[in-house]
């Protein structure tokens, strides 16, 4: 099995791992695929900055009891090197409020590195459609 097609396949099975933890609203395990120093711009929103960010935006998502879930759906992986990936794909964001269930949802692009830790998020970009 080449480089490319071990490390496609290890980012799809943790971007999995990922949607499950947000779906379990479990903050620890959302952010512990995410590197120390990771940027992520919300749609709509602004870019945070670090892990610690992500963990607060995350508990305050989590809190939120009309709040279900957001899931990431990779369109396409390209893994540049050994050690760096970019993943594309397509997000929603699933609420349930009283008129039903309400969601949004978009693109994105995530940069994967591949460290002693394992591959990590380093970067993620959201757009809304």
């Amino acid at each position: 099995m080449s480089v490319v097609t071990m490390g496609s396949d290890q980012i799809r099975a943790l971007r999995e791992q990922s949607n499950q933890a947000i779906a379990a609203h479990d903050v620890d395990r959302t952010v512990s695929f995410m590197a120390p120093d990771i940027a992520v711009g919300v749609a709509g929103g602004p870019t945070l900055h670090g892990r610690d960010a992500s963990r607060e935006a995350f508990a305050e998502q989590f809190a939120d009891k009309a709040f279900v879930t957001y899931v990431r759906t990779i369109d396409q992986i390209a893994v540049v090197d050994p050690l760096r990936a970019t993943e594309r794909g397509r997000w929603v964001g699933r609420w349930r409020l009283k008129a039903g269930m309400h969601e949004q949802g978009g693109s994105y692009v995530a940069e994967w590195r591949f460290s002693e830790m394992g591959w990590l998020i380093h970067s993620e970009t959201y757009v809304e459609a």
